[in-house]
């Protein structure tokens, strides 16, 4: 009978783990999973599908083809083995790590260099994930050195189609839908499909929780700004209320005050001092009711100014505190505007480079006339490096097939001609059987 372990009915204890209380065997990475748009295997991915095949990422396995003799990664690690049985294929793949199931996903722009030196900008799908660096010496390699990286589709669930781009003439796989199966670290010497997807350790992600906090500080500041700025207050100073006691507190103090009052009356009437009558009584307490007023007219003067005083002070901070805030909202318009002035000037001189290069690469198809480049030339702005040479370098593949279509006008037909006169052994069968009809005519 197999082993048996039931739980009882007791609630179960759960530990109060923190977000850092994770296994110290394995260690956090970086992954430029893929770009956007069309890529070097002939496939296109826009924006909205990649966003889609993100969700898929959480979870996802991190793998790798280990060589010992090569101390280094290899490719995907396909195998194919035909036997009596047939063919099979397998992998010789093995996890590494895995996509965390919390993991921050997200698009960041890089600028890669293609194989010919140029320069260009590419979308990337980005996530981080976790190693086995304790399980596996190799698992360290993406961390220290960084290591290419190639995803894998679900084949089940890839939906897409073929289509042509009109622009350059090429065919590409537009895919609809996919799932990640795996991310597959692959070695130093191996080309990756997208160029600069990578394995690395942590790099843009460790800026994320500094720019919030940057990003949630200056927010705070601009509103304070602007709200003083329209001449109100701070939300500290309008909530304000003044401190009084609950309403026992209240009862008690009322009740203490009544009390006192009534005793102190009952001795005054109970214990008249000598000499004074029931009229000189009351024109004591007359007096001292009208020594009383006048003190509290003397203080009821008096707390005005010290109001008055207070609303000074007060006004002073606010007139501080709001010049402060105006000196620093300036030096963040002075700063800004600077950063936009740095900013368009990489921009026109980024657009210098590539306009520079993009003439030099028309210039080289001399062979082609000016009508040839119109197009290129017109929509300059518009093309790429790579849809520049695309299409000019269709435009001459087709004019020279077009010029071996049609005959030379100096060229003359490969005839042979035979003589019917004089025979030799080179003489061919058909042309002696010619002679000999000629002779019996």
């Amino acid at each position: 009978m197999p082993r048996m372990s039931v739980a009882t009915i007791d609630k179960p204890e759960f530990i109060n783990l923190q977000p850092l209380d994770i296994n110290p065997l394995m260690s956090k990475c970086e992954i430029k999973v893929l770009y956007v748009g069309e890529n070097r295997n002939r496939s296109f991915i826009s924006k909205e599908v990649a966003t889609e095949m993100a969700k898929t990422l959480r979870g996802a396995p991190i793998v790798g083809y280990y060589k010992d003799d090569k101390e280094d990664f290899r490719d995907h690690g396909d195998k194919l083995t035909i036997d009596s049985d047939g063919f099979k294929f397998e992998s010789l793949t093995k996890p590494y790590g895995f996509v965390a199931p919390d993991a921050e996903v997200w698009f960041q722009k890089f600028t890669d260099t293609d194989d010919f030196g140029n320069e260009i900008e590419h979308e990337y799908l980005m996530t981080t994930g976790y190693l086995w660096t304790g399980q596996y010496e190799e698992a360290k390699l993406p961390l220290e050195e960084g290591r290419p990286q190639s995803m894998e589709l679900d084949e089940n669930s890839l939906d897409g189609h073929w289509a042509e781009n009109y622009k350059s003439g090429l065919e590409f796989f537009i895919i609809n839908d996919a799932i990640f199966s795996k991310l597959c670290i692959l070695g130093e010497d191996i080309e990756p499909c997208f160029e600069g997807a990578n394995v690395t350790a942590p790099d843009v992600s460790t800026s994320f929780a500094l720019n919030d906090d940057f990003t949630r500080s200056l927010y705070s500041m601009m509103q304070q700004l602007k709200f003083a700025l329209e001449g109100g207050q701070s939300m500290n100073e309008e909530n304000k209320t003044p401190e009084v006691g609950t309403e026992e507190q209240v009862q008690e103090n009322f009740s203490a005050e009544q009390d006192k009052t009534d005793e102190t009356a009952m001795n005054k009437i109970e214990n008249p001092t000598e000499g004074e009558s029931q009229g000189e009584s009351s024109y004591a307490n007359s007096d001292d009711d009208d020594k009383k007023k006048e003190e509290d007219e003397d203080k009821s003067s008096e707390e005005p100014e010290n109001d008055d005083k207070n609303d000074d002070d007060e006004d002073k901070k606010k007139d501080e505190k709001y010049s402060l805030l105006q000196q620093q909202y300036e030096e963040l318009q002075s700063k800004f505007t600077a950063l936009e002035a740095d900013y368009q000037t990489l921009v026109s001189f980024k657009n210098d480079v590539e306009n520079e290069k993009k003439d030099e690469l028309i210039k080289s198809f001399y062979m082609l006339s000016d009508e040839d480049k119109k197009d290129v030339v017109e929509n300059k702005s518009k093309y790429t490096l790579d849809e520049i040479e695309a299409k000019l370098s269709i435009v001459y593949t087709k004019k020279q097939l077009a010029a071996q279509s049609l005959p030379s006008e100096n060229s003359k037909p490969n005839v042979t001609i035979y003589t019917l006169g004089d025979q030799d052994n080179n003489t061919p069968d058909w042309v002696k059987a010619v002679r000999e009809v000629q002779e019996t005519l």
